[in-house]
């Protein structure tokens, strides 16, 4: 007979579908983490978790990119009083300055936080919820930072502090206005003026926080930056784990930067004052000093008004000279179209009339430049020899000829009328050279003192536009939105939270059975047993609580367990498998003790009896028998005694179980030693072949095949074999031998059975 390689796994593989179904088993420990998880996530959202809200504020600078604006600013900045040292970048950086910051808190007392004590968390008051200011002194020797203390309120007048100070309970009662000087610091707590009834507000716990340690932590919450590309807007935001007290932050921030910006800008202005003044005085004395040249002067030389002479003489000059220039525009222009027309053709526009002052000049100009376009325009249309062209010819050569008369008419003119203007200038010029030289030294000295008075009166201007601005002082910067805190909180996102509890209630178990898998040696599905052999799989039977046999005659007529189904499904898989040979003589073997093989050759031999086969059931485990104890047997006389003692019949042998009809079971007989050469003797071959003819079954039950080799040596009389693996109990080492065995075909068409295994739902029961 030959042996049957048939692989139900070969063109399998492990799956999606075949890991979900792994992990599905244990779909309540999955759960409970999941719900456990969740649980916790909601308990820290709700308990422990402090809500993080997120201020926003948009303000503008305005002339980010100079300094103060004080009316003709350009003009005043040339004198280099003032210096265009702002930027975007700069502004940020004052912005976010420690300085500025620790100033907010001082100025504000944001490093004192008040708390209302709860069951499980404190929850932070800040505002009109807190009755109270207090003052710390930070200069003592001891400062409380960091330490909580409890403030009670006794009466309108006076209060209880409680606190723990190393290692030691501390507890006094002052009044309000009160310095404390204590173990732990000097406070002074005033009661607001706008609080009406102290005592109607609950106790309440205050601590004191460093305020480098808290500058840090703001200015590590605090964001400034453009708010576009091109503008001078920028928006800060402030992240703060209280609405009001962050928008106050930033508010009083934003406050503080502009308080200093006008400071700065003002003292920019003052400094600018003392230098206009300064200047104002030296020029005082030099415009008085000038005033007494001049007096001096007209005295010593007994002079009126020789400078208004001049000056009529200065004018007249000017004045022909300007005449003359005029003159000379207009010869160059008639120059330029005598040119023209003596260069030039008739095709050749005239330019330059409109800038002539002679009108008749002009509209011969323009009647010839007219005359030309229509030409031109009659040209594209007509031949040269076209009366009409040639009557237009005529016309403008006419044309050229007086307009060539007329200008050099004109300009004739003009060159004479500008030689008589430039003789009338000369003339003067003549006239203020014979001017004294001391009306020169005069007119230098009333130069020197316009320019002093004009000097003067520049700075005096500028000096009133700085008091102006002191007065009235205006920042550069403008509040586009005041700090608004927004409506739902940025941290922690909820909705982010519970996903990460739910991927770590399913990670966390996930991860417990993976490695639980990776690590375990044991076989724990049939998957496990796919992958480790190709012998073919032929069934599973699961749990049997009491390790009994499974259907006794008190139990026949009554509904039966799903196990008796399997086995009864079992014969069914194995005549299927070896359905193309006899398979009468079926062994069970496993690989160690305790995987079950005898449990499945009592319970299979008994299955397959109840459906009226003939069965023999023999057990052939020589070294450590038990197969009769599952039927209340004796086992002492069996198959030892018919291999040693020949001529015994097996009939005497072969036990009846009186529960199940066709069930007859043969014990191993007496244990004796040399079992090796025992089970190779040719007694058990003439033992099973007479059982072959007696019998429609013959189930062998044998040793474990992983300890000896016993099992070997019934191979010749088998037809198949059935290997016994026991779930979560049996060593995937172990399959290497059934994988050897079937790959080396040493048992006969070898199939893997798997042993109790977790119960499946089956339909009936």
């Amino acid at each position: 007979m030959n042996d049957i390689n048939f692989d139900l796994n070969s063109s399998e593989n492990k799956n999606l579908g075949q890991v979900f179904k792994s992990y599905s088993k244990h779909w309540l420990l999955i759960t409970l983490s999941i719900i456990m998880c969740l649980a916790i996530v909601f308990l820290y959202l709700r308990y422990w978790s402090q809500n993080q809200y997120e201020i926003n504020s948009t303000i503008f600078l305005k002339n980010i990119s100079s300094g103060k604006n004080t009316g003709d600013i350009e003009g005043f900045r040339d004198f280099g009083l003032i210096k265009t040292t702002q930027s975007l970048e700069d502004e940020i950086g004052i912005i976010t300055s420690s300085g500025i910051m620790e100033e907010v808190i001082t100025d504000n007392f944001f490093n004192i936080n008040f708390y209302h004590k709860g069951k499980i968390k404190d929850v932070e008051i800040y505002g009109e919820d807190v009755p109270v200011q207090i003052l710390v002194d930070e200069n003592a020797d001891v400062v409380p930072y960091d330490l909580l203390i409890d403030l009670v309120f006794i009466d309108e007048i006076s209060y209880q502090l409680k606190t723990e100070y190393e290692k030691q309970e501390i507890s006094s009662t002052h009044a309000f206005g009160e310095k404390v000087t204590t173990k732990y610091g000097t406070i002074t707590i005033l009661k607001k003026p706008e609080v009406k009834s102290i005592t109607e507000f609950d106790p309440m716990t205050f601590v004191l926080t460093d305020k480098e340690i808290l500058v840090s932590d703001y200015l590590k919450n605090l964001s400034v930056y453009p708010d576009n590309d091109t503008g001078s807007l920028l928006r800060m935001t402030f992240v703060s784990s209280h609405k009001t007290k962050g928008e106050d932050i930033l508010s009083k921030l934003i406050d503080t930067y502009i308080e200093k910006t006008i400071k700065y800008e003002n003292e920019l202005a003052e400094n600018t004052i003392k230098i206009i003044d300064n200047r104002l005085k030296l020029l005082s004395g030099e415009i008085e000093n000038v005033e007494k040249s001049v007096v001096d002067f007209k005295t010593k030389n007994v002079v009126t008004d020789v400078a208004s002479n001049a000056d009529t003489y200065i004018q007249q000059a000017n004045d022909y000279k300007e005449k003359a220039s005029d003159y000379q525009s207009q010869i160059n222009i008639l120059s330029q179209i005598e040119q023209t027309l003596l260069n030039g053709t008739i095709e050749n526009s005239i330019g330059g009339g409109f800038s002539i002052n002679d009108r008749t000049l002009t509209d011969q100009i323009s009647t010839y430049n007219a005359t030309l376009v229509e030409r031109q325009n009659l040209s594209q249309s007509a031949v040269t020899s076209n009366p009409m062209i040639v009557k237009l010819d005529a016309n403008l050569t006419n044309l050229r000829k007086s307009i060539l008369q007329n200008v050099q008419s004109s300009k004739n003119g003009l060159l004479l009328a500008k030689r008589n203007l430039q003789d009338n200038a000369n003339r003067y010029d003549a006239q203020l050279a014979r001017v004294p030289g001391m009306e020169k030294q005069l007119l230098d000295i009333s130069r020197d003192k316009s320019t002093k008075e004009g000097l003067y009166l520049y700075l005096l201007q500028k000096r009133e536009e700085e008091v102006l601005s002191l007065a009235a002082p205006a920042s550069s910067t403008r509040v586009v939105n005041r700090p608004k805190a927004g409506i739902y909180p940025i941290s922690p996102n909820k909705k982010l939270t519970y996903l990460a509890g739910l991927l770590l209630g399913l990670f966390l178990p996930v991860s417990i059975i993976y490695f639980k898998n990776t690590f375990n040696t044991n076989i724990t599905s049939a998957d496990d047993i796919k992958q480790l052999t190709n012998a073919p799989l032929v069934g599973e039977i699961s749990k049997n609580k009491d390790s009994k046999l499974i259907l006794t005659k008190e139990e026949e007529g009554e509904e039966q367990s799903p196990t008796l189904e399997l086995f009864r499904l079992l014969r069914f898989n194995i005549d299927y498998l070896i359905k193309d040979a006899s398979n009468k003589t079926i062994m069970i073997t496993s690989s160690v003790k305790g995987e079950g093989k005898t449990f499945i050759a009592a319970n299979f031999a008994l299955s397959l009896a109840s459906v009226g086969e003939k069965v023999a059931l023999l057990s052939f485990d020589l070294r450590q028998p038990s197969l009769m104890s599952y039927f209340n047997l004796d086992e002492k006389n069996g198959i030892t005694d018919f291999i040693i003692k020949k001529g015994i019949d097996k009939g005497p042998l072969l036990q009846a179980y009186s529960n199940i009809e066709n069930l007859h079971i043969m014990g191993s007989g007496k244990v004796i030693g040399q079992i090796s050469t025992l089970v190779m003797h040719e007694r058990v071959g003439i033992l099973i072949n007479e059982l072959k003819q007696d019998f429609d079954r013959i189930i062998i039950d044998t040793a474990p095949i992983g300890l000896v080799s016993d099992a070997y040596a019934l191979n010749p009389f088998i037809d198949s074999t059935i290997y016994v693996v026991r779930e979560n109990f049996t060593k995937k080492e172990h399959l290497s031998i059934v994988e050897n065995i079937h790959q080396n075909s040493k048992l006969k068409n070898c199939m893997v059975l798997l042993n109790d295994t977790e119960p499946k739902e089956t339909y009936g029961y």
